[in-house]
């Protein structure tokens, strides 16, 4: 791997990850969105492809070719097309890893083994590499080898069986919470393990998976069934440990309201025009408004359910309970809100000229993030990676004519 592939603006030499070499074997969307973090914070990422492609470039909308969800996820990395199964591209790819700081893959458990680039397999010619494997269910146990996606995972974690309606089935969470948590964890891990190569002066393997992650996301609700037994039941926007905390009707719209104590829910007693409801002796407490929550939660309803959307966004503001209208994204971006944030990146590229994406969810103190640049097309920098490890002119020519590696 070479550092004369600059992909983005923040790969400047005073960037939190300056210097520090990825080698993306990862697809769809853990692993690309672990990378995409690292190459934020200033890492070098090669993206290491079959000749199909990561099957995130599948998804559509398209432009000119190339995905837009593809484009967040993978922006600022080059790419190398190589034929995993052939021996000689496996050796390609373990040229690479001697060479990197990182390794990500999120194969099937057993796959990077049969090529022959498994953790046990790399870390020999690169002690200092950190190798961070991503998966389903984990590297062991029983369901180790199964196959899992982001829904499967959230059905077999127990999420998608507290989420929907209380009247309804089980629904899948709109975002893929598990598959993006379980990037940022990755990263987290991969970061960590960076800093503790700084101490050791070795690498290597950090484990995440979109089964630990859920694990962590649930850790409230998991601690008070280990704790007591308690199942939470579907309750669609509410909250199963605090009333009033949900989504309510207006007469045009909705908002969601969050009186998370007691003080707040007699402010929204007030706005909503019925402050006897504060006086109730069936909810004086959180506790006695979960106990009582269908009576609490129709009496505020049928208040709210009279009131027009601006009118009591303008009351419950004036009462300082918290409150948001249930936005969709044009709402969203038009508020000023992320633009404020920084959490949107603006970039350059081909099929987007100026595009927008998702950057890093966090802010550093002393980071000019720079411009990111466009994602890679399939095998885009295959000759430049090649040269980069110090294989000659004829050398590329003869793994492009024999078709261990491609280029567009």
């Amino acid at each position: 791997m070479t550092s004369s592939l600059p992909r983005t603006e923040s790969t400047r030499e005073d960037a939190p990850l300056a210097g520090v070499r990825v080698l993306d074997c990862s697809r769809v969307l853990a692993g690309p969105y672990c990378t995409v973090l690292l190459s934020f914070l200033g890492a070098e990422v090669v993206k290491v492809e079959d000749f199909r492609g990561d099957e995130g470039r599948q998804w559509p909308p398209h432009r000119d070719g190339m995905g837009a969800s593809f484009l967040a996820l993978n922006a600022n990395k080059t790419s190398i097309a190589v034929d995993l199964k052939a021996p000689e591209g496996a050796a390609i790819v373990r040229d690479l890893a001697t060479t990197a700081d990182v390794l990500v893959e999120n194969f099937k458990t057993g796959d990077m083994e049969r090529f022959g680039l498994g953790f046990d397999d790399v870390a020999p010619l690169n002690p200092r590499l950190v190798y961070t494997s991503i998966s389903a269910f984990g590297r062991r146990g029983p369901k180790a080898k199964e196959p899992g996606y982001e829904a499967l995972v959230q059905a077999y974690s127990g999420v998608m069986a507290i989420t929907g309606d209380a009247d309804g089935g089980p629904v899948r969470c709109g975002a893929s919470f598990l598959d993006l948590a379980t990037g940022t964890m990755s990263a987290l891990a991969t970061v960590t393990a960076l800093f503790r190569r700084e101490a050791t002066g070795r690498g290597g393997k950090a484990e995440t998976s979109l089964l630990g992650t859920a694990m962590g996301m649930m850790c409230n609700q998991m601690s008070n069934f280990y704790q007591h037994g308690a199942q939470p039941r579907r309750l669609g926007t509410a909250h199963n440990q605090v009333v009033p905390y949900q989504v309510f009707r207006t007469r045009d719209g909705y908002v969601f309201i969050a009186a998370g104590n007691q003080n707040l829910y007699r402010r929204l007693c007030r706005a909503i025009g019925r402050e006897e409801l504060a006086e109730d002796p069936r909810f004086e407490s959180n506790p006695a408004r979960v106990a009582n929550r269908e009576a609490c939660i129709g009496a505020i309803s049928a208040a709210i359910a009279g009131h027009d959307t601006k009118p009591l966004m303008a009351a419950l503001r004036e009462q300082g309970v918290p409150f948001s209208r249930v936005n969709e994204y044009a709402n969203l971006v038009e508020d000023g809100q992320l633009d404020a944030l920084g959490v949107i990146e603006s970039g350059r590229g081909d099929a987007y000229p100026d595009f927008r994406i998702p950057g890093l969810p966090f802010h550093l103190s002393e980071h000019d993030r720079g411009r990111p640049v466009d994602a890679p097309r399939i095998g885009q920098h295959t000759r430049e990676i090649l040269a980069g490890l110090g294989y000659e002119p004829a050398r590329v020519d003869r793994l492009l004519a024999e078709d261990i590696v491609r280029e567009p």
